[in-house]
């Protein structure tokens, strides 16, 4: 289940309600640049006056000058704070600047506000920006119907503060779906590595738990015996148990560094290693059972070989870890019973084995992980079928259905 944040994070911009004076903060180096500029502006156009003011030739053409920087530098000092309250500043400085009919600190300021406007705010207020520079635009030529340039000018500073702002904004959003794109790879890596991991983990534990179930079930049942052909064939079974177990942890490996040749193909399922025939491994299993004093059962219905290499491949590791489970938990000498039908679109596992008796201490409890069943779940689930596992009439059953019709079924 996602978080809260993440379902947040997912949410639509648009159904976000974003306020119309919100947006987006300048990088911090060029804010501070900016509040340093506009600070010693300001600094040094106060001192200009007083020096004025002391040499006695102070005016009213200093002071309505000096007021015109002024303005103009606060609002753009204002860009360190936030853009759009700039935006707003800025409005005294051009409404001065009709009052004195002096354009160039407001042509300076409609440039940098615009710029940091159209790149950093909202549409909306944007657009209102853009409408009232306009405006001011047109009271200026209004007021001086005869000089041209002046509404060509203040136009060409704001159109090329816009032009840049907009520049700004398109390649900031091409950083931003990048970065969301970087993301998306990261999670999906993530998951990719997760699936990968759970496929490993599956592998090693079918390749290990069966075979070392065996050696440890043969070694505990037979430790006392004093039968030397008895132990002789104890070793046998040991040793190609072994055996078994180290050949298919090298084709594993070889997976793994990405050796295969082609002589192990590898399915999408996980199951992962070479399994030759389906008949042969339920052979293989009953034997090792029958060689435990169990009393197995053998049902094999319909062609196995028929049967995609996912869905054989996934039976087989499952059958062995039922198996591996009535070699842990059944009752010695108990009779199972492993059933195996192949139809024309499905093909049917049960394994099944009298439960364990009532306070007796199962002889595979110190070897549980509590993996196997989680195994098949997972393993059913990848091909789209259904497992079932659990008491039914005093005995355990293990009931598996995997679908016949895959791609590979061709």
């Amino acid at each position: 289940m996602s978080t809260t944040a993440e379902r947040q994070a997912q949410a639509p911009r648009a159904a976000r309600k974003i306020p119309f004076f919100h947006s987006e903060p300048l990088a911090r180096w060029l804010r501070t640049v900016l509040l340093l500029i506009a600070t010693f502006a300001v600094l040094d156009d106060l001192r200009d006056i007083f020096q004025a003011w002391l040499d006695g030739s102070i005016d009213a053409d200093h002071i309505e000058s000096a007021i015109d920087s002024v303005l103009a530098y606060v609002a753009i000092g204002m860009l360190a704070s936030r853009p759009t309250w700039a935006a707003v500043v800025s409005l005294g400085c051009l409404a001065f600047s009709l009052h004195i009919d002096q354009y160039p600190m407001a042509a300076l300021t409609a440039t940098v506000i615009t710029t940091a406007v159209v790149a950093t705010a909202t549409r909306r207020f944007v657009t209102v920006h853009l409408s009232v520079y306009g405006a001011w635009i047109l009271f200026a030529a209004v007021k001086h119907p005869d000089e041209s340039i002046i509404f060509w000018s203040l136009s060409a500073v704001t159109i090329v503060g816009a032009l840049i702002g907009s520049a700004i904004r398109y390649f900031g959003a091409q950083r931003r779906r990048a970065e969301e794109r970087v993301r998306d790879l990261e999670i999906l890596n993530e998951r990719l590595r997760e699936d990968e991991r759970q496929a490993l983990a599956r592998d090693l534990h079918d390749v290990v738990a069966h075979e070392l179930t065996l050696i440890t079930m043969q070694t505990m049942s037979r430790r006392r015996s004093e039968d030397l052909q008895e132990l002789h064939g104890v070793l046998e079974t040991v040793e190609g148990a072994a055996r078994s177990a180290l050949y298919e942890l090298r084709v594993l490996l070889r997976l793994l560094r990405n050796e295969n040749d082609g002589e192990h193909p590898r399915d999408v399922t996980g199951a992962g290693l070479a399994i030759g025939s389906l008949e042969h491994v339920v052979t293989s299993l009953a034997a090792s059972l029958t060689d435990l004093r169990f009393a197995p059962q053998v049902v094999i219905t319909g062609d196995l070989e028929a049967m995609p290499t996912t869905a054989r491949g996934t039976a087989a590791r499952i059958l062995q870890e039922a198996v591996t489970n009535i070699i842990k938990y059944a009752p010695r000498g108990a009779d199972c019973r492993i059933e195996v039908t192949a139809a024309d679109h499905e093909l049917h596992l049960r394994v099944t084995n009298p439960l364990p008796r009532t306070g007796t201490k199962t002889r595979g409890g110190e070897l549980s992980s509590g993996l196997g069943l989680r195994g098949i779940t997972e393993r059913v689930s990848l091909l789209g079928g259904r497992a079932e596992a659990g008491p039914e009439d005093g005995r355990w059953v293990v009931d598996v259905v995997l679908p016949g019709d895959g791609p590979d079924a061709l």
